[in-house]
């Protein structure tokens, strides 16, 4: 930039002691075609984005309390029925012994349902610091993007003042030299992401099994409980007829039904599933540094991947707790359902702080020197010939968070002004333009 100052001031200085006038042709240089948008003020919402699975609130796996054959089946997968319903009727072939072995069992189930636990607690745990992990590794491929952008426009801006022999040739190879070391530390920060990502879907995975596997030894003990207080009554043909029928023990949507009459099924083998989904909940791990502005009540937002909004919920539970380990706050946010949400879908959601007055830019209008911000804004002027025209003036602007494709204005701009939103890199201060207006975006943002 010294070198570009000192060549300006030395232009001047030789054309005021007689130097040759800029042509005229260079005075009445055609228009840059660009695309203006008018600024408008809009409601920008101070929020964070958030990922995670939907949960049922009421849950349960069907399984029998003996082992058989099916004689009837009297719902299909997908049906809504209500609690006590019959769901399949069994034939017995259990012998007396073995019920009495099933009792046992039960001391043994309770031990396995305790390793399962323990299993799964530590599962989450490094489920948490390995998310944590994926997220400063996030906050580092940004940085290295940003440096990268830095870098790139530092470069060139070489490239043009070699161009005009302001700097050496060696210089602008020092400046390539500094790009490409840039760009492989921001590859090498995208290689450490994608690895901590593989890391976490990897934990994911162990963390369902875990889950499951704490479901399952549930569902085991439950039974081998049921199979301890069927005891003695085997005799009597009601209660017999009672523990051959399985039925619904919630309301709710019956699940995958792999089953057909005359199938053979084994104690404890899972029948299906009955899930209540009119209200489905989502777990939310938040920064401890946020927990002034979590509340109860909150609005929390399920968006699509371009942005939008399909539901709308609320933060209805929060934990009295920090987590030690991961320094967040486990809040619950609950999302009234009519169909449109599946148990265990994986979402993004949108918790919403609060909301203000703002003005948001696109992405594409700002250009960078030396760290620092510049949009080009349209502004009236003069040709040689004292025609009016329009040209653009480059102003310094501060930036808050960004959302989708567009910034947040913190300062340097106002409502009615028009930016350009095209043809950047063409534009300079002063430049004449030829205009075509665009509707301001007033979307929503993130922080």
């Amino acid at each position: 930039m010294k070198l570009l100052g000192a060549a300006l001031v030395l232009s001047v200085f030789i054309s005021a002691c007689g130097g040759n006038p800029p042509s005229t042709q260079d005075d009445q240089s055609p228009a840059v075609p660009v695309k203006l948008q008018t600024l408008e003020q809009g409601t920008i919402e101070n929020s964070t984005e958030f990922v995670g699975n939907l949960e049922a609130k009421e849950r349960v796996t069907l399984v029998p309390r003996i082992e058989g054959r099916i004689m009837k089946i009297f719902v299909a997968e997908g049906d809504k029925v209500n609690r006590g319903a019959p769901i399949v009727e069994l034939q017995p072939t259990k012998q007396q012994q073995e019920v009495n072995a099933a009792v046992s069992s039960v001391n043994l189930q309770r031990e396995k349902l305790k390793v399962a636990q323990a299993e799964l607690k530590a599962t989450t745990a490094e489920q948490a610091l390995i998310a944590a992990e994926v997220e400063r590794t996030k906050a580092d491929l940004e940085d290295a993007e940003a440096k990268v952008a830095l870098v790139e426009s530092n470069f060139k801006r070489s490239e043009d003042l070699v161009a005009q022999g302001a700097q050496s040739q060696q210089d602008l190879a020092q400046k390539q030299d500094d790009l490409n070391s840039t760009i492989a530390q921001r590859d090498a920060q995208q290689e450490s992401l994608n690895t901590a990502l593989k890391a976490l879907q990897k934990s994911k995975e162990q963390f369902k099994q875990a889950v499951a596997s704490v479901d399952s030894q549930k569902a085991a003990l439950l039974q081998a409980e049921a199979v301890l207080q069927a005891q003695g009554e085997l005799g009597s043909r009601t209660k017999n007829l009672q523990v051959n029928r399985v039925v619904a023990p919630i309301s709710g949507i019956v699940g995958n039904l792999p089953l057909k009459v005359g199938d053979y099924i084994n104690f404890a083998q899972e029948l299906t599933t009955i899930t209540r989904n009119d209200v489905l909940e989502l777990n939310i791990n938040v920064k401890a540094e946020n927990k002034s502005k979590l509340k109860l009540g909150l609005p929390v937002e399920i968006v699509d991947t371009q942005g939008s909004t399909k539901i709308t919920g609320k933060i209805d539970s929060i934990s009295p707790t920090v987590d030690q380990q991961t320094q967040t706050i486990l809040a619950k946010a609950s999302f009234p359902n009519e169909g449109s949400l599946r148990d265990d879908e994986y979402v993004k959601v949108r918790v919403i702080w609060d909301t203000g007055p703002g003005i948001l830019i696109p992405t594409e209008s700002i250009s960078r020197i030396d760290g620092q911000k510049f949009v080009f804004v349209a502004q009236p002027g003069e040709s040689p010939t004292g025609e009016p025209i329009q040209v653009v003036k480059q102003k310094s602007v501060e930036l808050g968070a960004i959302q989708g494709e567009n910034y947040q204005v913190l300062s340097g701009l106002e409502a009615g002004e028009k930016i350009a939103v095209s043809s950047i890199l063409d534009l300079r201060d002063g430049v004449p333009i030829a205009s075509e207006s665009l509707k301001s975006d007033n979307s929503k943002t993130n922080q």
